[in-house]
């Protein structure tokens, strides 16, 4: 009897223990997944990674692409340098011309400075003859001026003595006006002619009167600037005949108006203007 229940006990724990294998769930320590998933690395990749022949070969290629586009070198001190004759072939502009002459240049001034002002710091060295302050379309004042005297002896004073001075807080610059070079000097006559230098506060009436003893005058037109319509400074009186503009062109030599002096010019076409600018 003992026995046979010893023998059912046994029966039924092993049966048990089956039931719990069957129902477990075997899950692999996570060392032994790295160990698995760890594999050797093939020797051609190690060999690849290690070996410079592709960079090698990258850089042949660029070293061959680069010597099909760039210039030839030669051997300059004992060193490849590049040729550098288009830097010596480069343009350059001629000097400017500083003969010396009775009118004389003065920079960076203060922007309030007016002409009054620039006649009253210069009058000390001689008689002034006139004065420009460089303006643009506005009126407003570029920061430079031209200053004419009698005689050359005059300029060539005013800038020892006022050259590097300070003035109104600024430091001049003043050296004789640089002359401009023109092919022609002169334009041929025209009918048309360019008068330049006028006074941006020019009034119709003070226009006309100026043609008022000018004879065969066909349309004087006053250039304006589109952006801002101010005037620009100059203006292109027509006539009837060559004649009457070489008269005029004699008449009008020398005159003055509003402080300034007029330069006249033969326009280089019907609707053109002279080489030279009108206002520095």
């Amino acid at each position: 009897m003992f026995q046979i229940r010893r023998a059912a006990i046994r029966s039924a724990s092993s049966a048990n223990s089956c039931m719990l294998n069957a129902r477990s769930i075997a899950k692999p320590s996570p060392f032994v997944f790295c160990a698995q998933s760890l594999k050797p690395v093939s020797s051609f990749i190690v060999k690849r990674f290690n070996s410079d022949n592709s960079y090698d070969r990258r850089q042949s290629q660029q070293d061959d692409s680069m010597s099909r586009f760039s210039p030839d070198v030669d051997n300059y001190g004992g060193q490849n340098s590049r040729d550098s004759s288009f830097s010596r072939d480069r343009p350059f502009s001629p000097p400017v011309d500083l003969t010396p002459n009775p009118s004389i240049y003065v920079g960076n001034l203060v922007f309030h400075v007016t002409e009054e002002d620039l006649k009253r710091e210069f009058s000390s060295i001689g008689p002034v003859k006139s004065v420009t302050i460089a303006t643009d379309a506005r009126g407003l004042s570029k920061g430079f001026g031209y200053v004419e005297f009698e005689e050359t002896e005059q300029a060539e004073a005013a800038i020892a003595a006022k050259n590097q001075t300070v003035f109104e807080g600024r430091r001049l610059i003043v050296n004789y006006q640089a002359k401009k070079s023109r092919a022609g000097q002169e334009n041929p006559p025209s009918k048309t002619l360019f008068v330049g230098n006028l006074a941006f506060e020019l009034t119709d009436a003070e226009l006309n009167k100026l043609f008022r003893d000018i004879r065969n005058v066909v349309d004087v037109r006053v250039a304006v600037d589109r952006r801002t319509g101010m005037p620009r400074g100059f203006a292109h009186a027509d006539f009837i005949s060559v004649e009457d503009a070489v008269k005029a062109k004699e008449q009008l030599a020398d005159r003055e108006l509003l402080g300034r002096k007029l330069r006249i010019d033969f326009s280089a076409g019907v609707r053109g203007s002279p080489s030279s600018e009108s206002r520095e």
